[in-house]
């Protein structure tokens, strides 16, 4: 079985794919995947034709993606309109090709696999999955708790919300939706309620 895990920033999709691993599913990470790609040299040469090379900075005498840089140029007061299409036109192709390597592994071991993807509907990760599950929070919640974790204003957050697909999509288009609106234990009992659901065979 495979499970499309998404959710808008900030919503505490990380922390439910840490529940899911303590729980014995092979987690497909696409955010750790997508921060590999920051010292490819295809890659680098791509988003450098796309962005400029403000955005390459050097670790030692290597060349790197800066994210944050690259952050501003996408979500930044003077981004272009197609940075976000420009960023994942060079980026899904490369992610999409590794985790299916990653759900090839998985398959070996015998364990069900989640794909732990933000823009899993974007990228079209999507069509992989035997079901899909979304992690959503009040809008007040997530914007305090990607300002504290990345040290970004609200105003920056607003806008990478913008680039995702929002609740009402996320309810419509997602097989099983989790509230993150308590604590660790509410979450822990919602998420284990998902699985038993999934592992009886109610992928929908």
């Amino acid at each position: 079985m495979i499970i499309g895990l998404t959710g808008e920033s900030g919503a505490g999709k990380s922390t439910v794919a840490g529940l899911l691993d303590i729980l014995g599913f092979y987690i497909v990470d696409c955010d750790a995947i997508s921060r590999t790609l920051d010292t490819d040299n295809n890659y680098i040469s791509d988003i450098q034709n796309a962005f400029g090379s403000d955005v390459i900075c050097f670790c030692g005498s290597r060349k790197r993606v800066d994210r944050k840089r690259l952050g501003e140029k996408i979500f930044g007061k003077d981004a272009a309109e197609n940075a976000v299409a420009k960023l994942n036109a060079i980026s899904h192709p490369i992610i999409i090709n590794k985790v299916k390597q990653e759900i090839d592994k998985a398959k070996v071991t015998g364990l069900s696999a989640v794909i732990d993807a933000p823009l899993l509907f974007e990228s079209g990760l999507d069509e992989l999955c035997d079901s899909t599950v979304a992690v959503i929070a009040p809008e007040t919640v997530r914007i305090a708790r990607l300002c504290e974790r990345d040290n970004i204003d609200a105003d920056f957050a607003r806008k990478r919300f913008a680039a995702q697909k929002d609740d009402s999509f996320l309810r419509e288009h997602c097989d099983h939706i989790i509230v993150n609106d308590a604590d660790c234990d509410v979450l822990a009992e919602r998420v284990r309620m998902v699985v038993e659901k999934l592992l009886k065979g109610n992928c929908k």
